[in-house]
């Protein structure tokens, strides 16, 4: 009889598990782009407070418009710097991985203008970026983008 009550009772709790875990993995990715977006906001009106909280310690970033990579004071360094902001900013859609503190986050985005070293105006990228999870709360640990070929080329 135990064996029986048991079984039901794993029937029952197993799908209420995999639907708050599946709730647990919507809110994340939801929390993660909102993130994206943010990055997004301080990128067109820079805010180093918000960059240095957002950025691990450890941070990384490969720049194919630099041909650069970047640690955590240079990354904020170039985006506080005059001139490199660009005129409009957008996100493409975007998909996340998430792995215990972990997250990936792939998509794309374009810029118009700014970045006064480059003769292109308008540029569109593909990313990766890896959260991790610590004290709480999500930051970015690495961060990779390449250019989106012209379509004229």
């Amino acid at each position: 009889m135990k064996f029986v009550l048991w079984t039901l009772l794993c029937l029952v709790a197993l799908p209420l598990l995999g639907s708050a875990q599946h709730r647990g993995a919507e809110k994340t990715a939801a929390e993660l782009m909102q993130l994206e977006r943010r990055w997004v906001a301080v990128s067109l009106k820079p805010d180093r407070d918000w960059l240095e909280h957002f950025f691990a310690d450890e941070f990384i970033s490969t720049h194919p418009t630099s041909g650069t990579i970047k640690d955590k004071a240079r990354e904020i360094a170039d985006t506080m710097e005059e001139g490199q902001t660009p005129d409009s900013m957008s996100l493409g859609p975007m998909k996340v991985i998430v792995a215990g503190n972990t997250a990936i986050v792939t998509g794309s985005s374009f810029e118009v203008g700014g970045v006064h070293k480059l003769k292109d105006r308008r540029r569109g990228y593909l990313f990766t970026d890896t959260f991790i999870r610590r004290g709480g709360r999500w930051q970015l640990l690495a961060s990779h983008s390449s250019r989106i070929p012209d379509k004229d080329q």
